[in-house]
């Protein structure tokens, strides 16, 4: 598995503060990082508790401009980190973001989430990840996206589906909620307030599942009996 180097003085001056980290962006990304990024302390805490939970290979969903995906790599070198995102133009922002920091145990992809393989992976980072399809057109990013409610019904249900198959141990980050559903196999481990938000974490302990699920509503986790069944 790849590795990443002893963190020299550019990665440490980095983790300083929101503002150091920032700096590492185009004026354009920083104007918006409060709003769309994870905050530094609360990817710092998130990739700690991945890796506690025994994750090596963590996907980052909608990664953005790499916030998250490097302040993990950073923080805890075991863990390989892929962030994967739909805005080209984001992940060479990112790109060139873990190039300057000089890290190797990360990597960014453009795709749509949904449609790639979860196999591989053991860790899983969601920062609301869809509900930019929810937002009115000003609110949003920007308009390099095709979103809509259809895409996030759509989204929210791959994954779902994708969690349900996903191996034993497998361990789920999610802050401000996934923007969808936690299977009932997984189970609540660890949650605290991140900021304005909530951090959890949510290990899977079983195989299956009757379609039961949780959902995230701020402070509270709801629970939703289900009938659904494989395939």
């Amino acid at each position: 598995m790849p590795q990443a180097p002893t963190p020299g003085v550019s990665v440490l001056a980095s983790l300083e503060s929101d503002d150091a980290f920032d700096a590492l962006y185009p004026r354009e990304v920083r104007a918006v990082s409060r709003r769309f990024w994870t905050p530094l302390d609360t990817a710092r805490r998130a990739a700690l508790l991945l890796a506690d939970a025994g994750a090596t290979r963590v996907l980052d969903v909608g990664s953005g401009v790499g916030k998250f995906a490097l302040v993990a790599a950073a923080s805890a070198p075991q863990l390989e980190v892929v962030g994967i995102e739909q805005r080209e133009h984001l992940v060479l922002v990112a790109r060139a973001a873990a190039s300057r920091l000089g890290l190797r145990n990360v990597r960014f992809v453009l795709g749509d989430a949904t449609e790639m393989s979860w196999s591989e992976f053991d860790g899983f980072y969601f920062y609301n990840s869809f509900a930019e399809n929810l937002f009115d057109r000003g609110d949003r990013l920007d308009d390099r996206a095709v979103l809509s409610f259809a895409r996030f019904a759509r989204d929210v249900q791959r994954t779902y589906a994708a969690l349900r198959v996903a191996r034993t141990g497998t361990a789920v980050a999610t802050f401000y909620g996934s923007s969808g559903r936690v299977p009932c196999s997984y189970q609540l481990v660890h949650q605290a307030a991140a900021g304005s938000g909530w951090l959890r974490l949510w290990v899977k302990g079983e195989s299956g599942d009757d379609g039961s699920f949780f959902v995230e509503d701020g402070e509270s986790v709801l629970k939703h009996e289900g009938t659904l069944r494989e395939g």
